[in-house]
Formats: structure tokens, C-alpha cells, sequence
């Protein structure tokens, strides 16, 4: 059972609590691929949605996704206070595929980060969006330092990450001629992307399949409501 949730302050309406005639048409639309429209998709000619999710950044984006496509007759909205959606974290990091070899074995870290990039090529190449498998050498160049890289290829083998191989000076060389080791993981799986395209082409997917994305619109204020009448999850 999920109550309907509330607009509370946002930049689009001064007023505290929901918007009884629904919400303004233009309060900014986000630059480049896709244009989320403020009160865009099924939601906009209501006051209040099933779930809000506060934040337009590439986490908030993802589950918006995933909640919308799982749960299609849900009316889902995403807030966010900036004009564009993916502006601030999401927009500036260095935009690294993570293979998975570093982390714990059978931690959900280390699931989560190996199926994770296979689905994010999966993702970007059904979409177009561009991206580069470059590959990194992890590179050991004193001798006490082999042990522990030996011991780092065996934990991404048990990682599942694909494609590792322990490779010698001269391969190191041929590889990358400025990079100097005496022992080097090849961990060809690495990659790069533009992280605010993949998360404006959640947004895409995510008004498409109904779902509302309101720009220029900050919470400032959230309060306990009454549920609204109980139904079920998936009910229409």
C-alpha cells in the first residue's frame, strides 16, 4: 500500500502544501537530451503523486526508472531545485566505469559493481550514448608491492570482473610506452562516459514510461499527511 505524497514548498509555487489546481507549465526546462517540462507526463494536472522522489541527479533519475517501470500504474515525480537535472555531482566526476576488482568479495558492492557495468554498456550502447572502454593497467614498481597486486587480480577473479590478466614489464611497455612496472593487472572492462548523459537519458525513459520531472522546483519543507485511501500497489 503507498499513500499519496504531497507537494510541499518548491520554487514553482510559494504557497505551503499542495497545489489544489495542479502545478504551473513553465518553470524551466532542462538543456540537452531530453527536455524534462515541469508538470510533463500524467501526473501534471494533480497535486499530488504516489511517490516523489527529491533530486534530479543520476541516483534520483535511476530509481525514478526503475519505480516507474516496475510499477507502471504509479504516478512518480522527481523534484529538483536547479534548472537543469544532473548539474551537480552527477555533472563533475571523472566519469570512470568501475570494473569491480577492488572490493570485498561477495559484498554487495562488488555484485552490484560488476553487473553494474556490464548493464551500463548494455545501456549506452542500446541508447547511443557514447563511451570508451579504455582499459587500465593497476601497476606495481617496487618488488614488495607484487604480492599485493597478485592478491588484487585474485579478488576481481572471484569478482567475476572479465578479462583480467597479470602481465610483465615488456607487455607493460607495449601497452602504455610512458607507463614503467615491474608487474601490472591488465583490466580491460574499465571505461569512461559521460555520467549526465546516461542520467538525462534516464530522465527520457523515465517521462516517457509517464513519469513527471519538475525543474526549478527546491523542497524546502516536508510534513506527515493523511494516507490516502489504501489500495494496492500496482492497482490502477
Amino acid at each position: 500500500m503507498v499513500p499519496a505524497l504531497r507537494y510541499l514548498v518548491g520554487a514553482c509555487g510559494r504557497a505551503r502544501g499542495g497545489f489544489a489546481g495542479g502545478f504551473p507549465g513553465a518553470c524551466g526546462s532542462a538543456s540537452g537530451r531530453p527536455r524534462p517540462l515541469c508538470g510533463g507526463g500524467r501526473s501534471a494536472s494533480t497535486s499530488s503523486f504516489d511517490i516523489v522522489i527529491v533530486g534530479g541527479g543520476i541516483v534520483g533519475l535511476a530509481s525514478a526508472r526503475a519505480l516507474i517501470l516496475r510499477h507502471p500504474s504509479l504516478s512518480i515525480g522527481v523534484l529538483e531545485k536547479e534548472k537543469d537535472l544532473a548539474v551537480h555531482q552527477t555533472g563533475h566526476n571523472s566519469g570512470v566505469i568501475h570494473s569491480g576488482i577492488y572490493y570485498k568479495p561477495e559484498s554487495l558492492k562488488a555484485k552490484l559493481c560488476v553487473q553494474g557495468a556490464a548493464l551500463l554498456y548494455e545501456y549506452c550502447q542500446q541508447k547511443g550514448i557514447s563511451y570508451k572502454r579504455c582499459g587500465k593497467l593497476i601497476v606495481a614498481v617496487e618488488q614488495e608491492e607484487i604480492p599485493r597486486l597478485q592478491a588484487l587480480y585474485e579478488r576481481g577473479l572471484q569478482n567475476g570482473v572479465q578479462g583480467l590478466r597479470l602481465i610483465q614489464q615488456e607487455d607493460i611497455k607495449k601497452k602504455e610506452p610512458y607507463c614503467r612496472g615491474l608487474m601490472a593487472i591488465d583490466c580491460p572492462h574499465t571505461g569512461i562516459v559521460d555520467y549526465r548523459q546516461v542520467a538525462l537519458s534516464f530522465a527520457q525513459d523515465f517521462q516517457e514510461a509517464g513519469g513527471s520531472v519538475l525543474t526549478n522546483f527546491e523542497v524546502k519543507d516536508i510534513e506527515m499527511a493523511k494516507e490516502s485511501p489504501s489500495r494496492s500497489i500496482d492497482a490502477e
